[in-house]
């Protein structure tokens, strides 16, 4: 039987205000290179979730799994 070992990331993102009041995307830096690291050492992207907490402010937790040796 297969066993999986999971980790929960709360994602550092740094949005740029002024791409939204361009029309452009916003860019979010740094989040790639820590996923792609995540990646290397076998951690599998699983889900994303936003999470509001009750003071408004909005943050994302990424859910990971991998195999256990």
């Amino acid at each position: 039987m297969t066993k999986w070992e999971y980790r929960v990331l709360p994602l550092r993102t740094k949005v740029r205000v002024n791409y939204f009041t361009t029309g452009k995307k916003p860019t979010i830096e740094s989040l790639q290179i820590e996923l792609n690291a995540l990646g290397k050492d076998g951690w599998e992207l699983v889900s994303v979730q936003n999470i509001r907490l009750e003071d408004g402010r909005l943050f994302t937790v990424a859910y990971l799994k991998r195999q256990k040796p």
